[in-house]
C-alpha cells in the first residue's frame, strides 16, 4: 500500500490540475487564482521532495514532484499571459524568499539529516495556509471563473491517500501526516467556499 498510494496520487493530483489549466489557457488568463497558492506549493513541494529523497522514500515523493511541476507551469502562466516586468520580479522574489531557508544546508556545523526535517515543517506551514490565501481572495471577490472545484476536490482526495501511504510507512513523519491533514481541512474548505459562489445566484 505504501508503494501503491503515492502512484494513485500522483494521477489523482494530475487530473485535479488539468481543469485549471484548461481554464486557464483557454481564458489566456490567470485572473481568480492566487499565485501565493500556488508560489507555496512550488515550495513546499520542494522541501519535502529534498526531504524524501534525502532518506530514500523516493515513493512519497512521487507527489511533490506532481504538485510541485504544475503549480510551476501555472506560475509560468502567469509570467506569461497576465505579469508585467515588476509583477515577475515581485513573484520571483517570493519564490526565493519561499526557499531562503535551504541556504541552512550551508553551515557545516548543523546535521544535513535534521535540517532537511526542520526544513519540512517549514513546508507545512506552507502547506497548511497555501489554500487560505485562495478563500480569501474568492470570499472577496466572489470570482471563480477561472477557478475549478474539481480542482480542490481532487486535492483532498489526493490528500486522502498520501495520508493512508504516510501512515503505512515504516518511519512514519509527524510533519508529513500533519501537512497531509491540513490539506484535507483546506481544500474542504476551499470547495465548500465555491459552492457556496455557484449557488448563491440561484438563491437570490
Amino acid at each position: 500500500m505504501a508503494y501503491y498510494l503515492p502512484i494513485l496520487s500522483v494521477f489523482i493530483l494530475v487530473f485535479s490540475f488539468l481543469p485549471l489549466l484548461n481554464k486557464i489557457i483557454k481564458n489566456r488568463s490567470v485572473s481568480g487564482v492566487s499565485l501565493l497558492m500556488m508560489t507555496f506549493g512550488l515550495a513546499q513541494s520542494v522541501y519535502f521532495i529534498s526531504y524524501n529523497l534525502y532518506f530514500a522514500r523516493f515513493y512519497i515523493a512521487l507527489p511533490f514532484f506532481a504538485t510541485g511541476l504544475l503549480s510551476g507551469l501555472i506560475l509560468y502562466f502567469f509570467a506569461r499571459y497576465n505579469a508585467a516586468k515588476r509583477q515577475k520580479l515581485q513573484l520571483l522574489g517570493m519564490l526565493s524568499f519561499s526557499l531562503l531557508p535551504f541556504l541552512l544546508l550551508l553551515n557545516p556545523n548543523l546535521d544535513t539529516a535534521t535540517v532537511l526535517n526542520g526544513l519540512t515543517y517549514v513546508g507545512l506551514i506552507m502547506s497548511s495556509v497555501r489554500v487560505m490565501p485562495q478563500t480569501y481572495k474568492t470570499l472577496r471577490t466572489g470570482n471563480i471563473s477561472n477557478l475549478s472545484a474539481r480542482y480542490f476536490s481532487l486535492q483532498f482526495i489526493a490528500g486522502i491517500c498520501g495520508l493512508f501511504a504516510e501512515l503505512a510507512m515504516p518511519v512514519q513523519s509527524t510533519s508529513h501526516i500533519l501537512m497531509f491533514i491540513m490539506i484535507l481541512l483546506t481544500n474542504a474548505l476551499q470547495f465548500a467556499c465555491m459552492q457556496y459562489y455557484r449557488v448563491r445566484p440561484v438563491l437570490a
